[in-house]
């Protein structure tokens, strides 16, 4: 429904020749086609909507296009052509301030997320922690949805780094920050970040547990955001772990657990999960 009403005023602010109108819907429906992991349709759109802010002189604008087209890559694999965006974003972005602000802000998480693609964790711990760090002398809670995302890739980071201690209290932070901000997306993600850590935590569950549990908590993201998200960069590959150790039927029925569960129950399962409670939180 959501797709098709964008489709509809696409059609209408092309008629009547405003590109504005015409960009802003096609930002639109490149996030909606990011959640069906379909990229060819996301970089169409994005680069439509490129266009038109060129033909605008929107400067401001084709910064946020070139980190999203960064973005887009990134999860695609295409990581040569996700550095060029980013660059062209970044240099831009610097000419502009030469102080970090909110885009700049922005474009380092961007980098962030390229650096963990690239396997590159000290580089993408940098990434995070200068953004962090920014956020901490903001004190603005309009950037929560953001703290908790940050969060939630540092703490995969660091897990790739063995530092499990870690990697739970900044999962624990994440879930609390996205647990309080408005739009869910941000708990989500985090919550996606969970079922990706439960399938690598070292404790008392077992393989087959850990898997059920994670298959459980992308089941309860899924709910929370309204749709699994393909384009994440933690929830397919969790899918497909979780998948491999359940089959599809145990994992289907894990996730449809988690599909019926609430907001609430979904953030105290992922509680659970970060705390190494993986038997109480399916007993549940």
């Amino acid at each position: 429904m959501a797709e098709s009403d964008c489709r509809e005023s696409l059609t209408a602010f092309r008629a009547l020749w405003d590109l504005w109108g015409a960009a802003s819907v096609l930002i639109q429906l490149a996030e909606l086609a990011q959640l069906r992991g379909d990229y060819a349709t996301v970089i169409a759109a994005l680069e439509e909507a490129r266009s038109c802010g060129r033909e605008l002189g929107a400067w401001g604008d084709l910064s946020y296009i070139d980190g999203m087209l960064a973005a887009v890559r990134v999860r695609m694999g295409d990581l040569d052509r996700a550095r060029t965006d980013l660059e062209q974003a970044e240099h831009v972005q610097s000419e502009r301030s030469a102080r970090l602000n909110d885009m700049g802000a922005w474009l380092a998480h961007v980098r962030a997320e390229l650096h963990w693609q690239e396997g590159d964790m000290a580089a993408a711990v940098r990434s995070c922690a200068k953004v962090l760090a920014w956020l901490d002398e903001k004190q603005s809670p309009w950037w929560d949805g953001t703290r908790a995302q940050l969060e939630a890739r540092l703490a995969l980071v660091v897990l790739r780094q063995r530092d499990q201690t870690r990697c739970r209290d900044l999962l624990a932070s994440a879930l609390g920050t996205a647990a309080g901000w408005v739009e869910r997306p941000a708990l989500a993600a985090v919550i996606d970040a969970v079922a990706a850590f439960a399938l690598q935590a070292a404790g008392s569950a077992g393989r087959q547990e850990n898997a059920e549990l994670a298959a459980t908590l992308l089941g309860a993201a899924h709910t929370v955001r309204g749709a699994f998200d393909e384009g994440s960069l933690d929830a397919p590959g969790a899918r497909a772990a979780a998948r491999g150790v359940l089959g599809g039927t145990g994992f289907d029925a894990a996730y449809d657990r988690g599909r019926a569960l609430g907001s609430e129950e979904a953030i105290a399962a992922a509680q659970g999960a970060v705390a190494g409670l993986a038997g109480q939180v399916l007993r549940r």
